[in-house]
This record gives C-alpha cells, sequence and structure tokens, in this order.
C-alpha cells in the first residue's frame, strides 16, 4: 500500500507520536476520501504498528479490493451489522490488535465539515468503553485532492499532492454518555485538522 500510494501523493506523516502501552489502542480519523484508507494503510506498514480498519461493508464485495481487505484483517461495517462490527472491533482490541475508525461513518463533502469534520456517530464511544481503549486523533489532508469524492479512482498529476497526517495526545474516555464522547472525539480531530 505504502508503494501504490506514493504514485499518486506525497506524505508528510508524524513520526514522533505517542502510543500509550498496555492499553488497547483505537485510532479515530476524519474521513474525505477513499484514500484515506490507504493512506491509514501506508501509515500502519511503514511505521509497524499493527491495526485492523473499520471498512465499510459493501467494499468487501468488490472483486479486488474485497479479497485484500479480508486478508488484512479489516473489519466490515454498515448500519445492518453495527453491532456484529462493534463486537469484532471489541474482540480484536482484547486481543492486542490496534483498532482505527473513521466515526463520521461515511466520506464527508466539504459542505457538510464547515468547522473540518463532519457529524461522528457513537460506535467508536461504544467500542471504546467496552474495553478502556485509549483514543489517539488522528486528523488527515489532501486525500481528496488525490481521490476527490464521486470519483471512481485516484486521479494522477503531474505534481504529486501532499497528504498529510498528525496525531493528537491520546485520552481515554471519562463518560458513559455516548453521544458526549463522540462530540469529545471529533473536536479533538477539529482541533488538530485547525492546525495543518
Amino acid at each position: 500500500m505504502l508503494v501504490f500510494s506514493r504514485i499518486f501523493s506525497r506524505h508528510d506523516f508524524q513520526e514522533d507520536f505517542e502510543i500509550p502501552e498496555n492499553t488497547p489502542i483505537l485510532f479515530a480519523a476524519n474521513h474525505r476520501s477513499f484514500f484515506d484508507v490507504i493512506i491509514a494503510w501506508a501509515f500502519f506498514s511503514k511505521s509497524g504498528v499493527n491495526c485492523h480498519c473499520l471498512i465499510r461493508a459493501d467494499l468487501f464485495k468488490k472483486p479486488l479490493i474485497g479479497p485484500w481487505l479480508h486478508r488484512n484483517g479489516c473489519i466490515p461495517a454498515s448500519k445492518a451489522n453495527r453491532s456484529e462490527a462493534e463486537e469484532r472491533a471489541i474482540t480484536e482490541l482484547n486481543s492486542g490488535y490496534a483498532v482505527a475508525i473513521m466515526p463520521e461513518g461515511k466520506l464527508v463533502p466539504a459542505h457538510e465539515r464547515p468547522n473540518g469534520v463532519g457529524q461522528g456517530r457513537p460506535g467508536i464511544s461504544r467500542i471504546a468503553r467496552a474495553t478502556g481503549a485509549t483514543i489517539v486523533p488522528v486528523a488527515i489532508t489532501g486525500s481528496d485532492t488525490v481521490w476527490p469524492l464521486g470519483k471512481a479512482f485516484p486521479i494522477p498529476r503531474f505534481r504529486k499532492p501532499l497528504i498529510k497526517v498528525r496525531f493528537g495526545k491520546p485520552f481515554q474516555l471519562e463518560s458513559d454518555d455516548d453521544i458526549k464522547n463522540v462530540e469529545t472525539i471529533m473536536t479533538n480531530i477539529k482541533v488538530l485538522l485547525s492546525k495543518m
């Protein structure tokens, strides 16, 4: 994935980020493009982080990408299988894997994210509370230039767009209120984006 991502983009990955030890880790990132998934895998493979990602369930049925998603431990997620996806994420976290989630649950077009992020969904809070996981906020920019919303494939450009990935300070949820918790998570991502 690292090689594939570099065909279309340049990378500026933060390398001095903090990952707490002896705790399950949930990466929570914003979502602007299908390329976010490719960038996540490029980053995780480069950094050696063993992470499984929640991915839109219908992508697992695609001829090329579906088998790859299965092989790499991705977790299919949809409204229809919400509980099953959350249980699988909890199992992965309890087994020692990190899990990456884009709490918005969908690609968010620019007009739906005036403050940098769309509305988060509470599943990430339920997963974090069930496992005691530490949240690591992640901000991604530039991916929607590489693979814009509505396009079938990434767009090759003579000057490759720069994709930046930044990490916030890890934290644990302190409330049992899932709506409040997801607002806290999205605020952390929004603050990161505002500094990029």
